[in-house]
């Protein structure tokens, strides 16, 4: 294998975009991937959820799934590609993945099917965690440092790999023919494995990338110039939507998407609210972004079927507050946003409710939520008991991590290793070592020289080598997800 010439054109890429002052790496995945681990380490220990997203067999799959989705959005991707990539962050593709499970695997896991159940937390874990950050912690940097947020992403990642830590790539597991029959049937684009497994690698490589900036003082200090308020807030547990309260949604993300694996419907019909259940001392002004209601609903929502009089924010005389209602993101996400129409009261109680039959786009229709809380000093009694959510899961067929399955390939969670390209390494012939193909059975060792059409990742040394890529990515453009176009659904109740 000569890696030698890719490495020195990496080292030279890498020296020039270092010393760039305005290189823009669209790429939040070391934040991604410390909210996954977080969320993990925080899932209630004596459940089989904690012991699977724990299991370091799984690791691989587990944290390629939370960086796939943004696979879409390498240089040099396709338009189709980027379909796939976007579709990806959301829950229709991931609710066909469940299904997939769920058609071919059964409790207890086999390790094959705790492979894909690893690689679907991640990816799970991503899309909500962008759609929490975004909704909230995204909308307060504009709000408080208005301006250009084109590097918005890239400088709160380096700010995050400075402060809490560098990220890590460990060997990549890709389940391939799912993921291309789900985009195919979902999306409504053809994909290209190779091309797909490679780009992948690429998000790896850009984490490497961030986490070299991290390392440069100056790089810090200009991230964090272009956005103080981030840069002071990003690790204040009283601020919505950051990576540490992100982190908290995604596991209660997973404990419902946990039950519906186990045949169970959703436990609570919201993950999440700002503000708490029972919290004091939300802010009056109607015109501050901090008097906003948020409600994190645990199914992606139906905008047609959402209706601003679904939703009362009610005081203590009754008198029911205005509001305008915004799906954020619109169709799809999870995340609705009350809107004062007017200041609140001080140092009044209010209760939220959301009345029963909001109508998700898996046509469900969702039970009715309560909460309250205080614009006082004093807290008023929470309406719910979250400390549900610190209980281990009552699914214990695996708690030991995972049964022997009778598969062959490499089904273990030990992918092929890595080379510098973020691929599974290969030999002479092209073909990934040790990587296995998978359809919807069994794992089977793929043949020489054929390009991957199930799971495994590989790079075949075409046009879109390691040299290429490296140099794609130094003129990376940022991202451009639903963020740039917020749709979103607005009424207004009284």
């Amino acid at each position: 294998m000569a890696r030698a010439p890719h490495r020195l054109w990496a080292a030279c890429v890498l020296a020039t975009w270092l010393t760039s002052p305005s290189t823009a790496v669209a790429n939040g995945n070391v934040s991604h991937q410390w909210v996954t681990r977080t969320a993990a380490a925080q899932t209630p220990q004596g459940g089989s959820l904690y012991a699977l997203v724990n299991d370091e067999a799984l690791v691989g799959a587990r944290d390629t799934g939370t960086r796939f989705p943004d696979w879409g959005y390498t240089p040099g991707a396709t338009s189709d590609e980027r379909t796939a990539g976007e579709s990806a962050h959301w829950e229709p593709v991931q609710e066909g993945y469940r299904q997939f499970i769920l058609a071919n695997y059964a409790p207890p896991w086999s390790d094959e099917a705790r492979l894909h159940l690893a690689f679907y937390l991640g990816m799970s874990a991503h899309g909500m965690g962008d759609q929490t950050y975004d909704s909230m912690f995204f909308e307060r940097s504009k709000f408080y440092e208005p301006g250009n947020h084109d590097l918005f992403d890239q400088d709160t990642d380096v700010m995050w790999a400075a402060t809490a830590g560098p990220g890590d790539v460990p060997p990549p597991w890709i389940p391939v023919a799912p993921l291309l029959e789900l985009f195919d049937a979902v999306a409504g684009v053809s994909i290209d494995g190779t091309s797909m497994t490679n780009e992948v690698g690429v998000v790896g490589i850009a984490m490497g990338l961030v986490n070299a900036i991290a390392a440069q003082p100056k790089q810090v200090a200009a991230a964090e110039a272009n956005f103080p308020w981030a840069a002071a807030h990003d690790h204040d547990a009283t601020t919505p939507g950051n990576p540490g309260l992100a982190a908290e949604v995604v596991r209660r993300y997973w404990r419902s998407n946990w039950a519906l694996l186990h045949g169970d419907p959703i436990p609570r019909p919201v993950l999440w609210t700002h503000p708490a259940d029972g919290a004091a001392l939300h802010p009056t002004d109607a015109a501050s972004i901090e008097s906003w209601i948020s409600i994190v609903f645990a199914r992606g929502l139906a905008a047609s079927e959402l209706s601003a009089a679904q939703f009362h924010v009610v005081d203590t005389n009754g008198v029911e507050l205005p509001i305008a209602v915004q799906l954020f993101y619109g169709d799809e996400s999870h995340v609705v946003h009350l809107k004062p129409g007017g200041d609140l009261l001080a140092d009044e109680t209010y209760v939220v409710t959301v009345d029963p039959g909001t109508q998700t786009i898996h046509d469900e229709a969702l039970q009715g939520w309560s909460f309250t809380f205080s614009t006082g000093k004093r807290a008023p009694s929470p309406i719910n008991d979250d400390s549900f959510w610190d209980e281990p899961d009552p699914y214990g067929e695996d708690p030991a991590g995972g049964t022997t399955g009778g598969t062959t390939g490499r089904t273990t969670g030990e992918p092929a290793p890595l080379d510098e390209s973020g691929a599974g390494d290969s030999d002479a012939n092209g073909s990934s070592t040790g990587a296995s193909a998978m359809g919807t059975g069994d794992a089977m060792a793929e043949p020489q020289g054929q390009s991957s059409g199930g799971c495994g990742c590989r790079n075949t040394g075409g046009g879109r080598g390691a040299l290429t890529l490296f140099v794609l990515l130094a003129v990376a453009t940022s991202r451009s997800r639903k963020r740039a176009a917020s749709a979103s659904v607005e009424g207004r109740a009284s």
